[in-house]
């Protein structure tokens, strides 16, 4: 990615000639180019539902990277990148078995 910030981009707290955050502006730019979650409430349950293009023919059809198991009773749907969202669900995850211990 063409740095068009001009050494401005490079912090998220620094701020460009213009006023700007570029950090602000890439993280929106992701947002936009992310794909769809939703969250159905049923009487007997939830569901979760993600957009999964397959990029790759080696990921198979029936596998998801974008809904986690958080706990037994709870789960999480991610958009925008994967190893960002990852880290929320490790972060959900101990957030959860440290409730579960006090």
């Amino acid at each position: 990615m063409a740095s068009s910030g001009a050494g401005y981009d490079q912090s998220a707290s620094t701020f460009s000639p213009d006023g700007r955050i570029f950090q602000v502006e890439y993280a929106g730019k992701a947002v936009e180019n992310a794909g769809t979650a939703l969250a159905l409430k049923c009487s007997d349950g939830i569901v979760l539902c993600v957009e999964k293009p397959l990029f790759n023919r080696m990921l198979l059809p029936t596998s998801s990277r974008r809904i986690h198991t958080v706990d037994t009773h709870s789960g999480m749907a991610i958009t925008g990148f994967v190893s960002d969202g990852r880290q929320i669900v490790n972060r959900a995850r101990d957030e959860a078995a440290s409730y579960y211990e006090t």
